[in-house]
């Protein structure tokens, strides 16, 4: 792994350890590798791991090429010296578990991974070489997403003979600036500028785009009619930092690792970039705590209907309560993910489905019981737990009982 991917970024703990274990164990399959001029392509890490009956710990599975071109795929468990399952070029399988073999004479090893992946952190790190080119060709294979709204603005500037790409390389042809932007996508959320005034205060559009030349994303903004680099956003660095990421509604709350991060020109601040489930450009603004931990927020992009913008409620909560509240938000996260971890379930993500840790709930249930977001959930049940002699079902039967007398009063 490339030792520069995360050089400008501090690393919890956690994620230095996911780190090294990738960076040692891809060093020691590389070195294998070059003795037949062969290399390694892609890696992924999973902590827990499952082939037809087989609980598996510790699996490492990597896309290979050899010295001809042909790509093959590997299954390790543990080290690099410990090849349980290959498929060749042909697809042909071969195990040193037979029971392996015979499993996946009926299923694919991507379907396998499709399924393992189903479960929230098993997939715990991935090292990719991707260059540029095929960041590109991956864009340039997505249909462009707009709403109708959208298509009426690109339809006037059609009419003016230019569309917004093409307004926007005129733009920053005349400021000198010739990136060969690509991609853009504008963003539609009406109060993002309130979570970063510094960076979408001043503007009548924002919007991100690929850069062609550079071969990073970048953010651009219109000012007085004129397009122009957003000069408040650094372009795009890969780095491998896990966010808290808080959807619209405040009913999922999601550890990942987004493709890039963008540094502002409030420290405090940055933004980060994904990509959505059909291949089109995402950002969510990130509040950077001093624990260093980064709450990710989204924001509405062209394409998406009000619905998935965020709520008054989680917007009047950040707002109001500001950095404390999103530090301990971050520090429930962190505490139910140790939770589960204790009681067995090893789980990055935590949403509604999610078994309150030590119970019989689920947290949609209480949040059916209680009216109540899942994000106060969590930061409730939490706080209880800190107590003396805290037992979960206990908690969550004070809990109940809280709101079950709100709703009484409420009721006379």
């Amino acid at each position: 792994m490339e030792e520069n991917k995360s050089a400008q970024y501090t690393f919890g703990p956690e994620e230095k350890q996911i780190l090294a274990i990738l960076d040692s164990f891809e060093q020691e399959l590389q070195a294998r590798l070059q003795e037949n001029n062969g290399e390694v392509e892609n890696i992924k890490y999973y902590e827990k791991f499952k082939m037809g009956d087989i609980d598996f710990n510790n699996i490492f599975i990597t896309t290979e090429k050899d010295a001809e071109g042909n790509f093959t795929f590997h299954v390790y468990s543990g080290s690099s010296s410990n090849e349980i399952l290959a498929v060749d070029k042909d697809g042909k399988v071969s195990s040193i578990i037979p029971e392996l073999e015979a499993y996946l004479s009926n299923i694919n090893l991507e379907e396998v991974i499709a399924e393992n992946e189903k479960e929230p952190g098993r997939l715990k790190g991935i090292s990719e070489k991707m260059t540029p080119e095929e960041v590109k060709e991956m864009l340039e294979g997505k249909e462009k997403i707009v709403d109708e709204e959208e298509q009426e603005t690109d339809e006037q500037q059609e009419d003016k003979g230019e569309t917004t790409e093409e307004k926007i390389k005129k733009d920053l042809e005349e400021q000198g600036e010739d990136l060969e932007i690509s991609n853009y996508r504008k963003i539609k959320d009406k109060n993002v500028a309130e979570r970063m005034p510094q960076v979408f205060g001043n503007s009548e559009e924002n919007g991100i785009a690929y850069s062609n030349k550079l071969n990073r994303f970048v953010m651009l903004t219109n000012v007085n009619g004129k397009f122009k680099i957003n000069d408040n956003v650094e372009p795009a660095q890969t780095a491998w930092k896990t966010i808290i990421s808080i959807d619209e509604n405040g009913e999922s709350i999601e550890k990942r690792v987004p493709h890039a991060l963008m540094e502002t020109s409030n420290d405090k601040q940055e933004i980060a970039i994904t990509y959505g489930p059909y291949g089109e450009i995402d950002i969510e603004t990130v509040e950077v705590l001093p624990c260093d931990e980064r709450i990710a927020r989204g924001v509405r992009m062209q394409g998406e209907d009000a619905t998935q913008e965020e709520s008054y409620q989680i917007r009047n909560e950040f707002e109001t309560e500001g950095t404390e509240y999103s530090h301990e938000l971050a520090h429930q996260v962190n505490e139910v993910e140790n939770a589960q971890r204790d009681s067995g379930q090893v789980d990055m993500n935590i949403t509604e489905e999610d078994y309150i840790p030590n119970t019989q709930k689920t947290w949609g249930e209480l949040v059916d019981e209680t009216g109540e977001s899942l994000v106060k959930l969590v930061e409730r049940y939490n706080r209880e737990m800190q107590k003396p002699d805290a037992e979960p079902k206990k908690v969550v039967e004070t809990i109940e009982a809280d709101y079950g007398a709100i709703s009484h009063e409420h009721t006379h």
